[in-house]
Formats: structure tokens, sequence, C-alpha cells
């Protein structure tokens, strides 16, 4: 499910003192797991804290990256984690995370590319229709080929015409004959002048 577009208001989730977390658009409680759901979902939210009204959405979203590292689905290198840590301390926090937001999008895009790809590779039909188009291909050109070596003509046969091997040898034999009938005629006839 595609994310929702800039434009959409993001659902409201209030964090209270207690640390529970309240879904302004369900008048549900939630937890971290169902923010990780909704990003999974492409729903966009925000989290304020309920009593100063302060944006802490990065807080929290970090807290759910934090326990899924923890559950073993590391994807974020020390050497990455340290970096950030330093951008905080030197100031360039605004423009590493417009970087970040960045390369985030490109990289998504490109899995989105990949996996279409492979998608339409893994498509019985379409994977069996190349293969097929690539073996006709690959068989033409042989022929061409052996044809080319053989010093026959190189014609590819005609749509829904016969392929059959000994079909086609006869087919060749027939027009070299019919090759050589044509070359040796004008050679009788201009030595009988």
């Amino acid at each position: 499910m595609p994310d929702r577009s800039a434009e959409d208001e993001p659902i409201v989730i209030k964090k209270y003192a207690n640390r529970r977390l309240y879904n302004t658009a369900t008048a549900s409680f939630v937890k971290l797991d169902d923010l990780h759901r909704m990003v999974k979902d492409g729903e966009l939210f925000v989290v304020r804290d309920e009593k100063t009204g302060r944006d802490i959405t990065a807080s929290v979203l970090a807290q759910i990256i934090a326990e899924e590292e923890t559950r073993g689905h590391s994807v974020l290198p020390h050497a990455y984690l340290r970096q950030v840590l330093k951008a905080y301390s030197e100031g360039v926090g605004p423009q590493l995370a417009a970087y970040l937001e960045r390369s985030m999008e490109a990289f998504a895009s490109h899995q989105q590319s990949v996996a279409r790809q492979m998608g339409e590779m893994l498509d019985p039909g379409t994977a069996f229709d190349r293969m097929a188009d690539m073996s006709r291909r690959n068989l033409e050109e042989f022929q061409r080929s052996l044809a080319a070596f053989a010093g026959q003509p190189t014609a590819p046969a005609a749509e829904g015409e016969d392929t059959d091997p000994l079909e086609r040898k006869i087919r060749d034999l027939e027009a070299r004959i019919a090759e050589l009938e044509r070359t040796r005629r004008p050679a009788s006839s201009n030595g009988g002048d």
C-alpha cells in the first residue's frame, strides 16, 4: 500500500505522561507495535506530547527502531549509528536528515523497481514467453550460422511455417539447386552465341 501523500492530514497520536499512546482517529490506545504496523501500511501519523503539544514523532519512531534492533532485526550498522550521534553534536542534523530522507526514498524506489522486475521475471506466463522467445531467436541464429557456413541461403522461416529439421533441409536443398540452375543458364546461353 503506497504512503499517503503529503497533502493528507496525518493521524494524531497523543502520548500521555504515563507513556500510553492514544490514536485520535480510532479513539483507542495503541502500542508501539501498532504504530510500526501503521508505518508498514503507509499510514501517515504524527506523535504529539499530550501535555505540551510538542511533536515527538522522531523519538517514538526511534523507539520502534530500537525495539526492532533488540529483537535481532538489526539493520543499522554500529558505525552508522556512531556517525548519526556525531551529527547531533556537530550541528549537521538538518542536512543529514534531508540527505537520509532522499537516500531512503531512492532506496525504496529502487527496491520497488527490483521487486517489480523480479515479479515479471518469475511470473510463469511472462517467464515462459521470454524463455520461448529467447530459445526461438537462438535457434534462428544457429540456423543462419549453419546455413552461412554451408553457403546456403539464410532466409528465416515464415510465421507458421513448418520448422521440422528434415523439411528445412529439403527446402534449403531445393533453394540451392534452383540457385545453381539459375547461375548455369546464363553461362550456357553465352557460350552458345
